[in-house]
């Protein structure tokens, strides 16, 4: 019987290289492939995000709101004037049951709107125009709807509807006492009336900007553009 000679034990350590060396040359480049795809992942495109959003206002929003020169659903605007009283200052409630003060938001700009899920023309146009400023400019900032229907508003009712129009939005709601205390601070006039066959939210709208020192810096009309916005944003 024939012992293996050097020769043999150099051929066999040879081999065994080339089919390590094939393995690798066939798994390595599909490997590498994938850690590159969990890597490298596309930009998201928020086109389809925005364009969503924008299906949730109704065509004749614009007009809706220029109709009122100046009042939602009969309640008068407040008076510049007024808003020169606005306390910047609420204790409200998210959707887990935290309270959430105007002192969080310090730091960065702030846009706030008083609404109601079930509003038809002038909230769903206020909550656009607010995300879509939000998602234009560059600044830290975040946007708040405050629902004043809070008998049919939760406060996790309030976050879904807000954060359909931008992932910097949010909803808070809170006890009847607590937006009472809020709208009053920012001049928000509300109306619930609810009789055996109707229910009917009147408020004022309008959105507030506030800077990251938590003082007032600008108020706007509903109709106000996201790029009106955001130049304000200094």
């Amino acid at each position: 019987m024939a012992h293996p000679t050097r020769y043999d034990s150099e051929l066999r350590i040879f081999a065994r290289l080339v089919g390590q060396l094939f393995v690798l040359a066939v798994l390595a480049p599909a490997a590498f492939a994938q850690t590159a795809s969990q890597v490298h992942e596309p930009p998201i495109d928020h086109s389809a995000h925005a364009a969503s959003a924008e299906a949730l206002v109704p065509p004749d929003a614009v007009e809706a709101a220029a109709g009122d020169h100046g009042m939602h659903a009969g309640v008068p605007a407040a008076s510049e004037g007024a808003m020169d009283a606005v306390v910047v200052d609420f204790e409200l409630i998210d959707r887990h049951g935290n309270t959430v003060r105007d002192e969080d938001f310090r730091g960065r700009y702030l846009l706030l709107g008083f609404g109601f899920t079930n509003c038809p023309h002038i909230c769903p146009l206020m909550a656009f125009n607010m995300g879509g400023a939000l998602a234009a400019t560059e600044h830290d900032a975040a946007g708040i709807f405050v629902s004043i229907d809070t008998e049919r508003d939760t406060a996790a009712v309030s976050d879904d509807y807000a954060t359909r129009f931008g992932e910097r939005m949010l909803g808070l709601g809170g006890s009847l006492e607590q937006i009472n205390s809020a709208a009053k601070n920012f001049r928000v006039s509300y109306v619930v009336t609810k009789t055996q066959s109707n229910y009917t939210v009147q408020h004022t709208a309008m959105i507030y900007l506030i800077d990251p020192d938590g003082r007032l810096l600008e108020t706007f009309a509903v109709t106000s553009s996201p790029e009106e916005i955001v130049a304000s944003m200094r």
